[in-house]
Parts: C-alpha cells; structure tokens; sequence
C-alpha cells in the first residue's frame, strides 16, 4: 500500500484528535457524467470497518440511472490500494442488512378495566410497522508527460475499469489539471467539477476513478469494497454534490470497537409522537427528513447501535455456506443441469451473469444478450469447464457477500445511521468516530396501546392510548384506529438534538422534551370520550340525527334534566295505573 506523508495515522485510541490533525477516511462519493444524461443519484449506503491498523474497509453502493457508457465513479482515498484492497461487493450483503437493523415501531395492546362482553366481540392487536447500495493494480507510477497527473495504479475489478491518479504538488491549482485528464480519458465531467475535488487534492488526496468496461450495462454496476490508509470515517459528501437528489438518503454502518457518533453532524433523537405507530413505514422516512432540516440540515439518527453478534449469520448464514458448498460437491450431467442449479439459487445475486459471462464461451455468432434470454436452448453449443464456472461463481457471486459478513464479525460492535441531506445541505464532509461511553440503542421501538375498557363499553367502543417510550401518551376513539393524528405534525419533528464526541454523554443543542409534552396533552384535552368511560367527565353520547354510529357529547346538566323528566313519566304511569 502506497501512503501520501500527509495520511499519517495516529494511535487508533487518539480518533478524537486524529480527526482534527489528519485525514479522515473518504468513501463513498459523486458522479461525473454526461449532462444531457443526468444520472440520479438515488441513494447511498456504505458500511465502514475500522480494522484497528490504521486502515478502514468501506464496502459502498450508490444507486445510478442512465446510460451505462456514461457511467463514472470518482472517490477521493487517502492510500493506493494493493493487492485484494480492492474488489466488489454485493447488493444482497446491503440488502440483508439494512433488513436485520431496520427501525420497526411495534404496539402491543393491553386492555385496562373490563369491558362489555358480546358474542364474538374480539380484540385485533394493533402493530407498527417496519420504517423504512480482475486485474491487480500495477507497482509503478507513470506520470502523463506536461500535466502534472500521475498515474499511480489501475486495473480492472468485476465489470470495472479503475484508475488512481494523483496531482505534483508543485502545481497550484491542481483541480484543474485533474478534470482535463479525467475529460481527455473518457470521464464525463459536468461544469464546475474542479471546485468540488479541489479541496481534497489540496489535502494531497489520490482520486480513484472508475467506470464501466465495454460491453457492460447498468445491471454490472455493484458495491465495491475498498481499504485503504484513514483515520476516522468520512463520507465526501460534497463532491456527491454534483447529483444529488433532493433530500437524498445517506445510511451509514459503522464496525468497530465502540458506538460510532457523528463528530461534526448533529445526533438527532427522533420525536416519537410524530412516527405513525399504526404504519410507520409512511412517514418514518418524512419525519427525519424533518428533523434533519430541522437541525440546519446536517445530522444523523442513529438507527441501531449494540454488540455486533446480534448480526452474525445475518448477511451471510451458515446455512447458506453449507448450501452452497452441497451444489458444488455434487454431480451433474452436463451444462444445463448445473446452469439451471446455479441460476435458481444465484440468479438475483450480483455478479451471477459477469461470472457466467467469463466462465462460459459461446459461439461468435451468438450474442450474450440472447444466449442469456434462454441459456438451457444452447447447451450443446457452449463450451465451458464445471470448475471454472464454479470458481467464478465463487469470486464474483459469493466472496462478495461472506466478506461483507466477515467484516461484521471481525468487529465487537455495530452502528447504523441514517440521514437525508439535499445538495445545498451537502456543505460539509460528515466525520463519524467512536465513543465507548454511549448506551447502545435498540431497532425495535415498543409502545403499549391500551384500551381503557368500561362495564357499559364494548371493546369496539372504548377509548384508547399510547405510552411513548420516551414518555408522555397520545389518546384516540374507536373510530381512530390505524388512523394517526395530523394534529402531531405541529410538533417538533425532534425530542433532542445534540453533540456528540468520542467520549462522554455530549451536550444537548434542543431540548424538546416539555414542549412536546404540553402539546400532547393540549392534544390529548380535546379528545372526546365515549359515555361510561371513566374519563367522559360527566358527558354521556348519544345517536345524532341522520347517522348510525355517530355520536355527540351532551352536557351533564341536560343528561341530568333528561333523568328527572323520565322519573316523573314513570311516576305518572305507576298512578294512572
């Protein structure tokens, strides 16, 4: 591995400081391409390992849309990867694992009293719902002669062509010759690139490029896992800048020895009165959209954080490897018995047909494209060797998701952080560290909903609650369930905003808390209860006019006046009688 001098790393217990004094680890990244093509930047994930070396493995995945020959993929690194420092991932790996660590909000139901009974009168509990990215490199430097780029390495990984360059320091704006050598090799390069990776060739950054080899499509873009020389995690969102969506998600997993907190982004603490419990996944997303904008549009929620062997066998089961061990160790009659046991089990994993494509050889006059349409139709045309499409199966479809778990398992614990952030937002380079003094925090959100049953009430008709977990309630009708409050949306979108550090609680930016409370309980003070509910405060409800089911509070006093008028008919009856 080569190291620029001014990447020097300090003791992986001094991250705090290191993050101050040299470079932190840069992953993930933008795109450069074609204007009159735009590419949508979807998304991105990335899982960042800190191997405790002085080094970190990010494994990154960023959604594209647009031509496959105007893909390109540029990320400043703080070293010249080596060896297997560089190679490609797996959507699944993602895929599983932000499934394993997403937040869910779940009720459980109790009832408090008793209610009315009935014939076939049932409770249905209520339930929250889940919220919701070759060749090896060479050992010398070529600089292209009068531009001040150096070529410090290239090759190829899975179905891309990659180069590390740098910029001579002696030169004085070394963005610019940088964007003329990324436009002279084939890189689309948009208007006002050279501002954007200025500031990491001033750090004296490599910038490593990528971009697809010929004859591959959009569907060969994957992940791709990287080491390289770091100090803290760091995500260059600024570069990401150049294609951005509006309100772009950013999910970040942290491996390490502690809880990973973001050092120069805000710690958001979601207000739970905002998150619809019934179906949290309609509005998870909105809420921290909200409450990010609502901390000046820089800060992360942390999502999951807690010891790593919670997520063992989750991206890569055990199972799984003896699965895939049995298909491999077993017989076959030729290439249409073993292509169509690989394509039922691997078809949807990244890199199944890149390693079909390389193992198998079929005839000149056959195109890809329709040899892949229906591959059994050629059989006795194609020539292959059992274990070399074995092999190759193995080093693009499944290496790239065990070492995913590998990763995972090789760190005692686990973060998980999530964002939205809009390209006017993308101002500074999130840093994220690590700080051992932090409690972890579960996925798996609960609240009770109780339904405060009364004698004359029948469970379809009895009022009901949430207890938050961070305190306070939200009452409801019956006619309410599944349906959640617009009235909360006037409430801060976050219960606390704070600054975190690599040690310590950190100090609290907003405090929401009261605020949130005395609005659920304005809230809560209008909310009407059915008659016999021993919160109706005298009011009892009657049938209005025209409706069935309908019903509306009547004063106690006119209840009452309404009693003693019934007590004097009866009378009258029991003397005419």
């Amino acid at each position: 591995m080569t190291y620029r001098t001014s990447t020097a790393i300090a003791a992986t217990g001094l991250l705090a400081a290191a993050a101050l004094c040299s470079h932190p680890a840069r992953a993930c990244g933008g795109f450069f391409c074609s204007q009159s093509q735009p590419v949508n930047q979807a998304a991105e994930r990335i899982i960042f390992a800190d191997n405790g070396n002085g080094t970190l493995t990010a494994v990154i995945q960023i959604l594209y849309q647009g031509p496959s020959e105007n893909f390109s993929w540029l990320l400043p690194i703080g070293s010249v990867p080596e060896g297997d420092e560089l190679g490609v991932a797996s959507d699944i790996a993602f895929t599983r694992l932000q499934a394993a660590t997403n937040p869910q909000y779940n009720l459980n139901t109790v009832i408090e009293g008793e209610c009315r009974q009935a014939r076939g009168d049932s409770i249905v509990p209520a339930s929250g719902g889940t919220a919701a990215p070759g060749a090896l490199p060479g050992d010398s430097a070529a600089e292209d002669p009068g531009s001040g780029v150096n070529v410090e390495a290239s090759g190829v990984v899975g179905a891309f062509e990659w180069t590390v360059i740098s910029v001579d320091p002696a030169v004085a704006d070394p963005a610019l010759p940088a964007t003329e050598w990324l436009t002279e090799n084939g890189y689309d390069v948009p208007p006002g690139s050279a501002e954007l990776i200025g500031p990491y060739l001033d750090d004296d950054m490599y910038l490593l490029a990528l971009r697809l080899t010929k004859g591959s499509d959009t569907g060969s873009i994957r992940p791709i896992r990287l080491t390289y020389a770091a100090s803290a995690p760091m995500i260059p969102i600024k570069l990401t800048a150049v294609a951005a969506n509006q309100d772009m998600g950013v999910m970040t997993w942290a491996l390490s020895s502690a809880r990973a907190v973001p050092f120069n982004y805000n710690a958001l603490e979601l207000n739970e009165a905002r998150i619809n419990w019934f179906n949290a996944s309609s509005n998870y997303n909105d809420v921290v959209t909200l409450a990010a904008d609502d901390a000046g549009g820089q800060g992360f929620v942390t999502e999951f954080a807690g010891p790593s062997s919670l997520l063992a066998n989750v991206v890569w089961p055990e199972l799984e490897e003896e699965g895939w061990q049995s298909l491999r160790g077993a017989t076959y009659s030729g290439f249409s018995d073993i292509f169509q046991a690989l394509y039922a089990r691997y078809q949807d994993y990244s890199g199944f047909w890149d390693a079909v494509r390389r193992a198998v050889t079929i005839p000149e006059a056959l195109s890809f494209d329709d040899f892949r349409a229906c591959p059994t139709c050629y059989s006795n045309q194609i020539e292959f060797s059992p274990t070399q499409l074995f092999d190759a199966i193995e080093a693009d479809v499944i290496e790239p998701v065990r070492s995913v778990q590998a990763l995972i398992d090789g760190a005692p614990y686990a973060t998980r952080l999530y964002s939205t952030l809009s390209a006017a937002e993308m101002t500074r380079d999130p840093v994220f560290v690590f700080n051992p003094d932090l409690p972890g925090v579960d996925n798996i959100h609960r609240a009770d909903r109780v339904i405060e049953c009364d004698s004359d009430l029948f469970v379809s008709e009895a009022p009901w609650r949430i207890d938050f977990p961070q305190g306070g309630s939200i009452r409801g009708t019956p006619n309410q369930v599944g349906q959640w409050p617009d009235a909360v949306n006037q409430q801060p979108p976050n219960f606390r905003v704070l600054t975190l550090a690599a040690s310590g609680e950190g100090a609290v930016l907003d405090d929401n808390a009261e605020a949130i409370g005395a609005m659920l309980a304005d809230y809560n003070a209008g909310v009407p209860t059915p008659a016999g509910s021993a919160d109706s405060g005298g009011f009892c409800a009657v049938t209005a006019p025209g409706g069935t089911g309908s019903r509306r509070a009547v004063p106690a006093w006119l209840a009452l006046a309404l009693g003693v008028v019934l007590q004097r008919a009866r009378a009258s009856r029991r003397r005419a009688g």
